[in-house]
């Protein structure tokens, strides 16, 4: 999440810097099956009278290994940190039919192979993950902040 972090404050260099944008940081507790409890830090980012959080959810999630919400006045927006190849959530999930009780067999992945990068995930219907850039990233505030 610090890497998260890092980049989003990139973003903003130039906003935090002139006080256009304040942010904090605030931890919170999360608690997950198999973890238990554990502290996380959540962004707390002001922009004029709105205020958007990037708050932590999780790290034990079919398919990604972190979700971050996005929380603005005029909703939520999400982001997960996948596979730098999955281009949506359809690629994190593999359905196998065999026949004669034989299933095929399954492509090998290698575990260390895997590049994990957050990616924003775009909304219903179409569910796809897009890179977050400055200007995604910029896209996703004016969404959750109806901007």
């Amino acid at each position: 999440m610090d890497g998260l972090y890092a980049s989003v404050e990139s973003f903003l260099e130039k906003y935090l810097s002139t006080g256009q944008i304040k942010r904090e940081y605030v931890m919170v507790t999360l608690n997950e099956e198999n973890i238990g409890p554990y502290r996380a830090k959540k962004m707390v980012l002001r922009i004029g009278p709105q205020q958007v959080e990037l708050v932590p959810v999780g790290t034990l999630l079919i398919g990604s290994k972190g979700r971050v919400d996005v929380v603005g006045p005029a909703g939520v927006a999400q982001l997960l940190l996948v596979d730098k190849r999955a281009s949506g959530p359809g690629s994190l999930i593999h359905v196998r039919v065999g026949a004669g009780g034989k299933l095929p067999e399954l492509p090998t992945r290698n575990p260390q192979q895997i590049e994990w990068e957050w990616r924003i995930v775009t909304r219903p219907p179409e569910r796809r993950f897009t890179e977050i850039t400055q200007q995604s990233f910029f896209a996703l505030i004016m969404e959750v902040t109806n901007g």
